[in-house]
């Protein structure tokens, strides 16, 4: 059909080529919803709910070099990268330090994050205070590459970098050289 194309085109007024498969049929409107449990009329009324009791919390927008300050605090975060042909980002943890606003952590030569995060990665950490609904997240995008040349580990401070917890040798540094850098401190009103 000539001047549509994509999802936004019409379904009136197409036509079939012969010999095409046919449209499939469509399914028939249920009540129920096989497979999944039906709530009940109070619990639906909980679904999503606010229940903070007039309580409400708000966020504050952070400046950068708060955003590092922060993260110097925390050892443990998390780095989102992409695999090639997923469409999903991988968020995997990783025990980390910061070195001059650069983010620094340990690898294996064969791990997921070795062989995928390399290029483009975010980071991100948090840390929250569920019982006073208050917390602070900060979330950073940049370059991320392999640490090979042996001048530029000698000059990472060697007794501060990062012991995973993780089992097995993690002898490979890469860092994170944060471009974007955002975060909110959310608290009570």
């Amino acid at each position: 059909m000539a001047g549509t194309s994509g999802s936004g085109a019409s379904a009136q007024g197409r036509e079939w080529v012969a010999g095409a498969a046919s449209p499939p049929e469509q399914r028939a409107a249920s009540d129920t919803f096989e497979g999944t449990d039906r709530l009940t009329e109070d619990d639906r009324l909980l679904v999503g709910a606010d229940l903070a009791d007039n309580d409400r919390a708000s966020f504050t927008v952070l400046e950068r070099q708060t955003c590092f300050n922060l993260m110097a605090t925390r050892d443990i975060g998390r780095v989102a990268f992409t695999i090639a042909g997923d469409p999903a980002p991988t968020v995997l943890p990783v025990n980390y330090v910061l070195v001059n606003d650069t983010i620094v952590f340990r690898s294996t030569l064969a791990g997921t994050i070795m062989r995928y995060s390399r290029g483009y990665a975010a980071f991100q950490i948090d840390h929250f205070d569920e019982e006073r609904r208050e917390g602070w997240s900060v979330l950073v995008s940049g370059r991320c590459r392999w640490v090979r040349d042996t001048g530029e580990l000698e000059r990472l401070p060697q007794g501060r970098l990062p012991q995973p917890w993780a089992k097995g040798p993690r002898d490979q540094v890469l860092k994170i050289t944060p471009g974007r850098v955002t975060g909110r401190d959310i608290h009570r009103s």
